[in-house]
């Protein structure tokens, strides 16, 4: 695991919070859990299941009115996946692949 993919996978662990209960650590395991079946993807389509998992889980924890709706925060985990999932593609495809990246992502 190289150090972009601790730093991604420590931000997304911190994007949500939980309270300081039974449940919420239970909570904060499971989310943690799927964080790092993210990092552990060996590939593109296990890395994007992943965290089409991590994202379901905490849209499922505002649907259940476990944690508060915060647009900021759903932006933030979008943005720290999406961000990662680049990271991951330069990372892990051959520098021969001459695929062009979208405007931005470079």
């Amino acid at each position: 695991m190289n150090l972009p993919t601790i730093a991604f996978a420590r931000c997304l662990k911190g994007a949500v919070s939980f309270a300081e209960t039974i449940q919420g650590h239970r909570q904060r395991r499971a989310w943690e859990r799927l964080v790092s079946y993210m990092e552990s993807s060996d590939s593109l389509s296990g890395f994007d299941r992943n965290a089409a998992f991590a994202e379901g889980y905490a849209q499922a924890l505002v649907d259940g009115e476990q944690i508060e709706i915060s647009t900021e925060r759903d932006l933030l985990i979008i943005s720290i996946v999406d961000e990662w999932r680049w990271h991951f593609i330069r990372s892990n495809f051959s520098p021969t692949c001459y695929t062009p990246l979208p405007q931005g992502h470079s």
